[in-house]
């Protein structure tokens, strides 16, 4: 009895010490408490993000972040691959797959849009009193575009294969902020307008439509729009980019399935009219898992031949996966 009663005694001793020491592990060991930084577009195009920071998405997952303003796509993706930000909800996919081409490995796509015929994101307006009717009327014209290359070489393209002579076309950039100033003024014949400005013009009138979605009529569902991670920030901070991520795919999902409550937020955070906000078409964002890679290098494939990329680009490698 007495060596049954020591050996009990040894052995809760035991299990006692390494509770305990597991206990002083747990409670000592380092937590990740890093801040995301977000860089975004202030367009429609990120709504996911606005709709995860509405609704505390991101504080249910307990990640802390800040959330950046910047002008273009390009600026954008520079901004990653000089590690001044962490992740962005939107941007042109086209400097995101040169970026794969020049430094593979740095930038993760967990999102592409589906901009389609019955959702279309894009659409050429003029003035009311403009004598443009059609896209052959084009010829000579100035066209505004949103900032940055992709724009003007896909719209390029779309006109060139509607058969309208691109060579006497200017393609002017300009910022959201100054698109329907420049065409009421008429420093621009034309703008290539994404939402909200479509919607913005099309609901204040004086306004016309001559055409619809240029990227849809190109590829239809259009994955030109990307989100993306840098892969160094999902390596050194896996869980909380993995928790970043399911925030905003979160929001991607609510987007569908609340339709009204999305259009306010878009509302406040942009500043529109309930009328606008009405009236906008949505870009919506394909959570990871929802991605066609057969879509993407579909589309990937297409700027190679444009030109607009400096080779092939195999975007399986790109793909985020959990």
């Amino acid at each position: 009895m007495p060596l049954k009663r020591n050996y009990l005694i040894v052995t809760l001793v035991a299990l006692v010490i390494v509770i305990v020491g597991a206990i002083i592990w747990f409670k000592g060991k380092p937590t990740d408490t890093s801040t995301v930084r977000i860089g975004y577009l202030n367009i429609t195009a990120s709504l996911p993000l606005f709709i995860a920071e509405d609704k505390g998405f991101f504080a249910d997952e307990g990640i802390k972040f800040q959330s950046l303003p910047i002008a273009t796509s390009n600026q954008l993706v520079d901004a990653i691959a000089a590690n001044n930000l962490d992740a962005f909800i939107e941007s042109s996919a086209v400097p995101v797959l040169a970026v794969e081409l020049q430094s593979p490995g740095r930038l993760k796509v967990f999102s592409v849009s589906a901009i389609t015929k019955k959702a279309p994101f894009d659409s050429l307006l003029v003035k009311d009193s403009s004598s443009i009717n059609k896209l052959s009327d084009l010829a000579g014209k100035k066209i505004g575009v949103f900032p940055g290359s992709t724009a003007t070489t896909l719209l390029k393209k779309y006109l060139a294969d509607k058969g309208v002579n691109t060579s006497g076309v200017t393609f002017t950039p300009v910022p959201p902020q100054n698109q329907l100033t420049a065409l009421q003024s008429g420093s621009i014949d034309v703008l290539h307008a994404y939402e909200p400005t479509t919607a913005i013009a099309l609901t204040h009138g004086g306004v016309r439509q001559i055409d619809g979605s240029v990227y849809a009529e190109m590829l239809d569902p259009n994955p030109q729009g990307v989100a993306v991670v840098s892969n160094k920030f999902l390596q050194e901070h896996s869980a909380i980019a993995s928790k970043l991520i399911r925030a905003l795919e979160r929001a991607m999902i609510f987007m569908r399935d609340h339709d009204a409550e999305s259009r306010q937020i878009m509302a406040k955070r942009l500043g529109l009219d309930k009328a606008v906000a009405d009236r906008s078409v949505f870009l919506y964002m394909l959570p990871s898992k929802e991605i066609d890679p057969v879509v993407f290098q579909k589309y990937a494939d297409m700027l190679t031949n444009l030109g607009e990329l400096k080779g092939s680009v195999a975007v399986n490698q790109m793909l985020y996966s959990h």
